[in-house]
């Protein structure tokens, strides 16, 4: 009876590490789950809101290692009369195109891009090699004013830059597809994207042309007809 005791635990114990042989490695699943937000492409519904006013529209979003570039579309992405009423791009520079909101143009938006978060993300094999061990240990990395969290999945679930008090939240689909992506800039400007699709695939950008932002104050843009001529584009729609 003792031996058929042995032998059944040596069994049992047999079959537990060969199950556990079959659980995802963290370092492999970490390196997935970076390499996707190396280059992809996405585009859904996006639900801006500034200064009190708010808009719905198509989205189209694709990032590469060295640029990326966000337009919010009038007339449906794949309308024929589409149109961008908002355009961000992010390389060498920033600039950013807005139609609906000319005034925008005029703002310095620079300084509340988090740049270091998007540098970070432009390689995955570094942030691998720089900081897997520690968002293994500690599901996070954190530095200076910088802080960013991950799932137990190793899915990137928030960054908060406090120095440019932008704040970026996620969430996923069941299948694990990226699903929303809210960012806030301070107070007044926020932007929910709600994806209907994302592929990850590397993409052809088209630069905006590099414009020249001024230190204008939003309470200065504002006076008179400043909130309208902010918002003019949109008013019509």
């Amino acid at each position: 009876m003792k031996r058929i005791l042995i032998i059944g635990l040596i069994a049992l114990s047999l079959i537990l590490t060969s199950c556990a042989g079959f659980k995802p490695n963290d370092e492999a699943l970490l390196r997935a789950e970076l390499k996707k937000w190396e280059s992809f492409t996405g585009d859904g519904i996006i639900e801006l809101s500034a200064f009190g006013f708010s808009l719905r529209k198509p989205f189209s979003l694709a990032k590469s290692a060295k640029q990326m570039r966000l337009d919010v579309i009038e007339g449906g992405i794949f309308g024929a009369n589409a149109s961008p009423l908002i355009s961000m791009y992010l390389g060498d520079y920033f600039a950013m195109a807005a139609p609906a909101m000319p005034a925008l143009e005029a703002l310095n938006l620079k300084d509340k891009i988090p740049f270091g978060t998007l540098a970070l993300f432009s390689s995955a094999d570094y942030l691998f090699d720089k900081y897997g061990a520690e968002i293994i240990r500690e599901k996070a990395i954190v530095r200076d004013s910088l802080t960013i969290n991950f799932s137990p999945k190793y899915k990137l679930e928030s960054v908060t830059d406090r120095k440019s008090g932008a704040n970026v939240t996620l969430s996923y689909t069941n299948r694990g597809d990226l699903d929303k992506l809210e960012i806030k800039a301070g107070q007044v400007v926020s932007a929910k994207l709600l994806f209907d699709d994302v592929k990850y695939q590397v993409p052809s950008i088209l630069p905006l042309p590099e414009g020249t932002a001024t230190q204008q104050n939003i309470m200065e843009l504002l006076k008179d007809e400043g909130m309208f001529q902010m918002f003019k584009g949109l008013l019509g729609n």
